[in-house]
């Protein structure tokens, strides 16, 4: 038994935010643990413990280190489960221990891809006018999946005029086409709109009304 057995080193606490640094004779690198992970296992510089428990100390060290980590970063921002999930995945977390963290803050409602989706893509389009296939990769980047993309574009643009929304988004464009000859100006216009999801019958109609609006503005 005695060849197995596993000395903690050092136990010492790391600054003020109750996560300790613990040294153990069996690893090179030192595992960080939460307070109530030092109480419960009554860790403490000297004592012996068997493979087994150092196993078991290693597991629920990276959930609670993970664990701390995912509140950190919800606490910080709204988060889509994908974005959180590759946070995670970045710092070298078992997948398992993603999974298991992750669903906890599922069940608890503080990760809620549709809550997310909706509330992104509102604030987005408030602030870039675009089209549902502009707006459902937009949210593809930020790892909503498909259906659920496609879902919120048409929930938001359902009930929106193609047209008025070319014209909001291409008016942000207009000062800047006006430096061009008329078929420069349109066919920039047409292709900025294309980029932004829409099509090619709204983007004509917007071009030609806000075109009208110039040559009317320029008659008085």
């Amino acid at each position: 038994m005695a060849e197995h057995a596993i000395t903690i080193i050092e136990c010492k606490p790391i600054g003020s935010g109750g996560r300790y640094r613990v040294e153990v004779s069996a690893r090179e690198k030192a595992l960080v643990v939460s307070e109530e992970l030092v109480y419960r296992h009554r860790l403490k510089a000297g004592i012996v413990i068997t493979p087994p428990q150092l196993a078991q100390l290693e597991a629920e060290a990276e959930i609670a280190e993970c664990d701390r980590l995912a509140a950190r970063l919800l606490a910080m921002r709204e988060h889509s489960i994908g974005q959180l999930k590759l946070k995670l995945a970045q710092r070298q977390f078992r997948p398992e221990v993603i999974k298991d963290v992750v669903r906890k803050y599922i069940e608890r409602g503080i990760l809620d891809d549709a809550h997310f989706a909706h509330n992104q893509a509102q604030q987005f389009l408030a602030n870039n006018p675009a089209g549902r296939h502009f707006l459902i990769n937009w949210l593809r980047k930020k790892h909503i999946p498909h259906d659920l993309a496609e879902q919120t574009a048409d929930i938001l643009l359902g009930e929106q005029d193609e047209v008025a929304l070319a014209v909001v988004s291409l008016e942000r464009k207009w000062n800047s086409l006006r430096q061009f000859d008329l078929e420069q100006a349109r066919t920039k216009a047409y292709n900025y709109l294309s980029r932004r999801g829409i099509g090619y019958a709204a983007a004509k109609a917007a071009f030609e009304q806000l075109t009208n609006r110039d040559n009317e503005a320029g008659n008085h």
